[in-house]
């Protein structure tokens, strides 16, 4: 018995320590955890640390890239024409932007940083400039485990369009094709009441013809029948205003350059806004500037009372007329790239219908074309004869130099709205039938003549407004994004 009781004393002893044994345990598990707790708070101290010095970091990159490409377009647009301003803007630049991070990033705790030189380079109309740092920061908590620094970098970049320099020479048809009415409507209403050409045509002509004797353009310009010259004209106006903005100010230049057997110059690229407006005749009514050119057998916009000069007269001569485009840009200002107001871009607007006639209404005098009229209004040159209708295509190799040189050829074709007529013989008859035999295929080799992705077609006065000035900016958006 006394052993009985002695076994349930220890017992009794061994389960009264068993709570004290458990106390020791947790005690040791909780030193043991205390550790790391510590650490991961360590570490989210230098995190949080790492953290602050990057977005100080990051801003002052920011603000370094744009002061580089700030910098540089303020100094190129200070000294248009230095002698390498270019390379002097991004060193400028470059130097800036150096110190705008430096004054910025100011003293970043427990970090060493190091920037890189940054880069600023110019393509074409754009400046572009990066901006990369590294920096190194202390841990406070992470050397305990084996974790002395942060390393973390960024690479910023910038970008700004620089003004370019644009040239418009807007290349406008105004043979005798160009008074045929802008829409259907007109042209019927125009046949119903012309008596044009009745002996040989023995209908109403649909053609606003402006030659001495004729009354069809008379007819149209009083009754407000729009031609596809007015069209022209009032999309040429909407194109004036545009590149006349304040905000483009002396960045483009337009100029007017009617032809028909010759190119004439009616206001060039160094003409102000209110000439061009007046030349145009943008704020006048019916007729407009355009119609007034249409071929009336004689010369207009000629010089020095020469009837060589000018528009010449009867026909619609490409070979003549692009040579003399190449001629004019080379005077005014010649080939550049549109990086400044020396080095202007040239961009040749052709609006026509693609129908060269290598007919004339002429005098011959020493191998060379003189456009006197008939009956003559030039004192001493007799009166100029016809040669006769040739209606043809374009030859698209004819815009093969001025390309080559540099300019851009965006074209705008203006198809014929096909001639509806009885065929009853004689030479108009013969000349409609041939126009509307041709007039499918005029299309592709003046697509050939554009430079690409410079080709557009309109017809009703709406979409020829429209596609002018899509023209206008397609040409901005190339000349910033390529050369």
């Amino acid at each position: 018995m006394s052993r009985l009781l002695t076994r349930a004393r220890r017992l009794v002893a061994q389960a009264a320590s068993l709570p004290g044994a458990r106390s020791g345990n947790v005690t040791i598990l909780f030193a043991l955890s205390l550790l790391p707790m510590v650490g991961l708070i360590g570490y989210g101290v230098d995190y949080g640390v790492a953290i602050t010095d990057k977005a100080k970091l990051d801003a002052a990159a920011d603000t370094a890239a744009i002061a580089a490409v700030a910098t540089a377009k303020a100094y190129i647009a200070a000294n248009p024409n230095q002698t390498n301003v270019t390379a002097n803007a991004i060193a400028a630049g470059i130097a800036q932007a150096t110190s705008a991070f430096t004054v910025n990033a100011g003293t970043v705790p427990f970090a060493q940083v190091q920037l890189q030189t940054p880069q600023l380079t110019r393509t074409s109309q754009t400046l572009n400039a990066t901006v990369v740092y590294t920096a190194t920061v202390k841990n406070n908590f992470g050397q305990i485990f084996r974790t002395p620094t942060t390393i973390f970098t960024n690479t910023v970049t910038a970008s700004v369009d620089l003004a370019s320099y644009l040239d418009f020479y807007l290349l406008l048809d105004v043979s005798g094709s160009m008074g045929l009415p802008a829409t259907t409507s007109g042209m019927s209403q125009l046949a119903a009441n012309n008596r044009d050409m009745w002996s040989d045509y023995k209908q109403g002509c649909q053609f606003a013809c402006h030659y001495p004797g004729f009354s069809a353009w008379t007819y149209a310009t009083t009754n407000k029948i729009q031609l596809r010259s007015d069209a022209v004209n009032n999309a040429v106006c909407a194109l004036i205003q545009r590149a006349s903005s304040p905000s483009v100010t002396g960045q483009y230049r337009v100029g007017l350059y009617p032809f028909i057997n010759q190119m004439g110059t009616l206001a060039d690229v160094n003409s102000t806004i209110s000439t061009l407006n007046s030349k145009a005749d943008c704020a006048s009514s019916w007729p407009l500037a355009l119609s007034k050119l249409l071929d009336t057998g004689t010369t207009q916009l000629f010089t020095g009372k020469d009837p060589s000069t000018g528009t010449g007269a009867g026909g619609t001569h490409f070979e003549v007329v692009m040579p003399q485009m190449k001629t004019e840009i080379t005077n005014a200002g010649g080939f550049g790239d549109g990086s400044s107001t020396s080095a202007r871009k040239p961009f040749v607007f052709l609006v026509t219908d693609g129908m060269q006639n290598g007919q004339h209404y002429s005098i011959t005098k020493n191998s060379k074309y003189y456009y006197p009229g008939n009956p003559s209004s030039f004192p001493g040159y007799a009166a100029g004869n016809f040669d006769g209708s040739s209606p043809s295509q374009i030859d698209p190799s004819l815009c093969t130099a001025l390309k080559t040189a540099g300019a851009t050829i965006s074209i705008l074709y203006i198809p014929y709205n096909i001639i509806s007529y009885t065929d009853y013989g004689g030479t108009v008859a013969w000349e409609n039938g041939r126009v509307n035999g041709f007039s499918p295929t005029l299309s592709t080799p003046l697509q050939s003549c554009a430079s690409p992705g410079f080709f557009y077609t309109a017809n009703t006065p709406a979409d020829i407004t429209a596609s002018l000035s899509a023209m206008f900016d397609k040409a901005i958006q190339v000349a910033r994004l390529t050369q």
